[in-house]
């Protein structure tokens, strides 16, 4: 998110999270372009990836602000400055109201912007920001964390992690961010595997329903499970949508007899 030709000599710039040595001592973070969690109006809103749905810290939801926060404050990092969009801004200030933070961005309004204004917005938190009392800036990170998936199969198919109702579970934030890249390497290999499960099930459905109409189809209120993102439709789903083509099947058939 930063140009490296802004960088005066005298500041390293580093890139990404995974990028981080701890070995160094950091006098405080600042978080930078960072957006809404899953599900929130922001700008391109996410936490992680497309396919979490929900990630809770003691059963209240967290986007990648906290998560980063509270990493952050597992090795006693204080994070003074949050710049990004509204949702960001929002969740930055719910958690801990002492540290600045900075909306640039926002759901809302994203056009004819004045950047210049946006530039001297962020040079002003900046330098509130490093007027802080830096203790106040640190987050602590107790809670357990839950991560909930669109498609709840995937836990069942992660058997290296553990899980409590249809959710991984992982002792704090910084459990979490020391293991997303390997949790995302399995998340995609089991996501392969649905997809090709879900390929043939939706292909033989087709088979199965060629004779019937639109009509016919949606009389049966399943239209909002087969309108799922295909990585999303999970075991359940394909049972109830299975029982119930085979009723509307059957039902035909004992009319055609009856004829």
């Amino acid at each position: 998110m930063i140009k490296p030709s802004i960088i005066s000599k005298n500041i390293s710039l580093v890139s990404g999270t995974q990028n981080i040595s701890f070995e160094k001592k950091y006098d405080f973070a600042i978080l930078v372009g960072y957006h809404g969690m899953e599900g929130r109006p922001g700008v391109f809103s996410h936490t992680y990836r497309f396919d979490f749905k929900e990630i809770t810290a003691n059963g209240i939801p967290i986007g990648e602000v906290e998560i980063i926060c509270r990493w952050l404050g597992s090795y006693s990092i204080p994070v003074v400055l949050v710049i990004g969009d509204y949702e960001a801004i929002y969740e930055s200030n719910f958690f801990n109201p002492y540290r600045v933070a900075c909306c640039v961005k926002s759901h809302y309004c994203y056009e004819n912007i004045d950047k210049q204004h946006l530039l001297n917005k962020a040079v002003y938190a900046l330098e509130a920001a490093l007027k802080l009392d830096l203790a106040l800036c640190v987050s602590h990170d107790t809670d357990s964390v839950a991560v909930e998936f669109y498609n709840p199969d995937i836990v069942s198919m992660l058997t290296d992690y553990d899980a409590f109702e249809n959710k991984l579970i992982f002792k704090n934030c910084a459990h979490l961010e020391g293991s997303i890249d390997a949790l995302i390497n399995c998340v995609n290999t089991v996501t392969e595997k649905i997809l090709k499960t879900n390929t043939v099930f939706l292909n033989t459905l087709r088979q199965k329903v060629k004779n019937f109409s639109k009509d016919d189809l949606l009389d049966l209120n399943i239209n909002h499970l087969l309108t799922k993102n295909r990585a999303f439709l999970d075991r359940a789903s394909r049972n109830e949508i299975t029982i119930a083509i085979d009723d509307l099947i059957n039902k035909k058939i004992k009319k055609t007899c009856k004829h």
